[in-house]
């Protein structure tokens, strides 16, 4: 075929366009004479690169694509479906996406005609997948999961640091949701599922009764959005005892006192109103040594403890003002157990005090018998020398049991 030269440039004298001219002939057009019968079918899957998830969209080899093929309804409806899905997801919160990120599942899908395999998706993936499988059976999109954010309160809207946990029915069952505590007093629920039965918050504080468990808060999704406060109600207060040391326990190692020696130093501590230095125990050594006294059985019996207070009412001598010359004692079987905290004695009679509210060694509420083996004591020891020379003194020691109102 003979080279046909091009015009010039109108208004010159320049040479034709010989590369335009080549790039022309050298051009073909490729027509497909006939389609290949197969079945259409779009799968996705997860491509692991160092820039994060991909989402690829995946054909059978032969099926036309978008560009050569841009009325295929099969193509518009994929491309529309894969735009919403997208888009859906895209509408999630961050803590969301965050929480959806670790959830997983075995998606079953089919390589055409009657194959099917399976494939495990999570994150990001499963979502546009089974939003993309809803659009395509049911023309909805799967419910987003809503995010409730709920306060712990008293009566009167103040905060209490206490737990909220919240439940949705479903078939008969009460099933727990995520939560997540933002500051304390905040709970954040940020998957809670859309369209159940029911949904139920209960809230829990060691002084506190939650009155709307659990019939009043037995919530539909409506009155879920616009429940933002749980309140809460102090607990009755129950009666109290003080249990005194009755005898010698499993330690009598201070060495110095005013009043009964070892094994009864028990007679030095166990006054209703403390005598000061009339009867006291002291310690003039540098390590710490212990003493440990039975108390007396509780008179209430009819009631569950809740917690349990020691006391010592102690001082130091002499020395400097910083210095830490003793620790409260108590046993419970089988471990003794020391407050484990910097304390600065003043050189006045103080009372101090150590509250548990669990046995530490079982971590649940005590129980009236463990109560009527404890033993309560003090630790005393010196510190410095010369004119910072200090050492503790001990005049009192008794245990004090709340027990619960009656329900």
């Amino acid at each position: 075929m003979p080279e046909r030269e091009l015009p010039s440039k109108v208004g010159g004298d320049s040479p034709p366009n010989r590369a335009y001219d080549l790039l022309v002939f050298n051009m073909a057009r490729v027509e497909i004479g006939q389609y290949r019968a197969q079945d259409a079918h779009y799968g996705f899957y997860r491509d692991d690169l160092p820039s994060g998830d991909v989402i690829i969209i995946r054909r059978k080899v032969g099926e036309p694509t978008d560009y050569l093929h841009p009325n295929s309804r099969k193509v518009r409806l994929q491309r529309l479906n894969f735009g919403l899905a997208s888009t859906h997801y895209s509408h999630l919160t961050p803590i969301q996406k965050k929480e959806l990120k670790y959830v997983g599942e075995i998606v079953p899908f089919s390589r055409g005609r009657s194959k099917s395999d399976t494939k495990f998706l999570q994150g990001r993936t499963l979502f546009i997948s089974k939003d993309i499988h809803a659009l395509n059976e049911t023309q909805k999109q799967t419910p987003t999961p809503l995010q409730i954010c709920i306060v712990l309160t008293d009566p009167d809207l103040n905060l209490i640091e206490g737990n909220i946990w919240l439940y949705y029915l479903e078939d008969g069952e009460w099933i727990e949701t995520t939560r997540r505590l933002l500051s304390p007093s905040y709970w954040l629920f940020p998957t809670v599922p859309r369209n159940k039965e029911l949904y139920h918050p209960i809230g829990a504080d060691s002084n506190y009764l939650d009155p709307q468990d659990p019939e009043t808060t037995y919530l539909t999704q409506k009155e879920l959005m616009l429940y933002h406060y749980h309140r809460l109600t102090r607990r009755p207060t129950g009666p109290t005892e003080i249990l005194r040391p009755t005898g010698p326990g499993l330690f009598c190692n201070i060495r110095y006192q005013v009043g009964e020696p070892c094994p009864n130093h028990w007679m030095n501590v166990d006054e209703v109103v403390h005598d000061g230095e009339e009867t006291m125990l002291m310690e003039h050594a540098g390590t710490w040594h212990h003493d440990l006294f039975t108390i007396q059985a509780p008179t209430i019996t009819d009631h569950a403890p809740k917690k349990v207070t020691f006391y010592a009412v102690v001082r130091r001598q002499g020395g400097a003002p910083d210095a830490d010359v003793r620790q409260i004692l108590f046993h419970t079987d089988p471990f003794t157990y020391k407050e484990n905290f910097l304390y600065f004695s003043s050189e006045e009679w103080e009372l101090h005090a150590w509250e548990w509210y669990m046995n530490p060694y079982t971590h649940k509420p005590w129980t009236l018998e463990e109560i009527s083996n404890l033993q309560i004591g003090i630790t005393l020891r010196q510190v410095g020398s010369g004119d910072t020379l200090s050492y503790g003194c001990c005049t009192q020691v008794y245990a004090e049991v709340e027990y619960y109102a009656p329900q």
